[in-house]
């Protein structure tokens, strides 16, 4: 059996079903391929915090996660699917004069002072250099905002294939066939978005998983409303009353088991922000492994030496944050619709393709 479509997207994550929507949007016919479930993996086991301000790396990062994060507010109006969307905003913690000063540099926060900050909420151990809030920086339910972009994609007409392994991607005679056990697609293009597994389909390519532990506590008492958020690690305010604490940060590891070690640190986290948040009742842990590039940048672009071929992938902490501008870059690249140099410098894929060559290893320039 062979079906024959515009584009086929491998990778049943965040960034493939948003991927699969904006395409969809444009009249494209899209076959989107995942060998678990839609919307597991990374997608699942994370935060969902759209921090533009607290995950900065630069200027052009910055300004690509802001339009993502006012994307997730169009998207919301437009499908009208619960993804869990919360305002509120993030205060970020100054616990030196130093992070103070580098926080201050925003001119859309709030400076709170340790008052204000004890105002705002009584029961949090105050930072000692007060704390700025950045509204705009609210935060959705990953697994449902995935599944609703996987949900508004198949009412604009996609294909979803769950379970599907696929075996070999051949190009012939200006498309590819994308074959697994039972069936062969035929596509004009190829979207890649299977995170750190994409290194199994793009030979050469370089990317390394980090894993982070979570844990979720009943808070039914508490009514905290901001994310909290200092270096890296944050309590995350559900709408059903619940509060994520995350997240350890522990390269190297590729386990998805849950840890006495990251239980502690989770207890430190808790404690950190909340006195006495560490003996709430735990409703569930996990982890999660994080697909890390080169420069903790991700691959957005096309594949080196592939035509109509593009990946999606390595987007580190960021892939919720980045899912909706990530999916409008890949769709203005197949639609040749005019895309910034400067973002197709900063994301292209060929900064991590790694070449052998006379005996050496080599980086392929930018």
């Amino acid at each position: 059996m062979s079906q024959q479509v515009d584009v086929v997207i491998i990778g049943g994550g965040i960034i493939g079903c948003s991927t699969a929507y904006y395409l969809a949007k444009e009249g494209m016919t899209v076959h989107l391929i995942e060998r678990h479930e839609i919307a597991q993996g990374t997608t699942c086991a994370a935060g969902g915090m759209l921090g533009a301000h607290s995950e900065y790396l630069n200027d052009i990062f910055y300004s690509f996660a802001c339009e993502s994060q006012a994307l997730y507010k169009e998207f919301q109006r437009d499908v009208g699917i619960d993804i869990g969307y919360t305002t509120g905003g993030i205060v970020q913690f100054a616990h030196s004069d130093e992070e103070r000063i580098a926080l201050s540099h925003w001119t859309d926060a709030v400076y709170l002072s340790v008052k204000q900050v004890r105002e705002r909420i009584s029961y949090i151990s105050p930072p000692a250099f007060g704390a700025y809030l950045f509204e705009e920086d609210v935060h959705v339910h990953p697994e449902k905002t995935c599944l609703a972009f996987c949900e508004a994609a198949k009412r604009l007409g996609i294909t979803v294939s769950e379970h599907t392994q696929v075996n070999e991607i051949i190009a012939s005679h200006g498309s590819y066939q994308i074959r697994n056990d039972s069936t062969t697609i035929v596509a004009k293009h190829v979207v890649i978005t299977g995170g750190a597994a994409s290194m199994e389909l793009v030979p050469g390519l370089r990317m390394s998983e980090v894993k982070g532990q979570c844990v979720q506590l009943d808070a039914q008492k508490l009514h905290l409303p901001y994310t909290l958020f200092h270096r890296g690690c944050y309590i995350i305010p559900r709408p059903d009353g619940t509060l994520v604490v995350g997240a350890t940060m522990e390269p190297g590891l590729t386990d998805l088991q849950t840890t006495s070690g990251g239980n502690l640190a989770l207890d430190t986290i808790a404690e950190h922000f909340i006195p006495g948040l560490s003996r709430f009742p735990v409703i569930k842990r996990w982890a999660g492994l994080r697909p890390k590039t080169v420069d903790d940048l991700p691959y957005i672009g096309r594949v080196p030496g592939k035509e109509n071929m593009y990946i999606a992938a390595g987007h580190f902490r960021n892939g919720i944050l980045l899912a909706p501008a990530t999916a409008c870059l890949i769709r203005d690249l197949i639609c040749n619709t005019e895309v910034q140099k400067e973002r197709i410098e900063t994301f292209d894929p060929k900064r991590g393709i790694f070449h052998e060559a006379n005996n050496r290893t080599e980086w392929q320039s930018v």
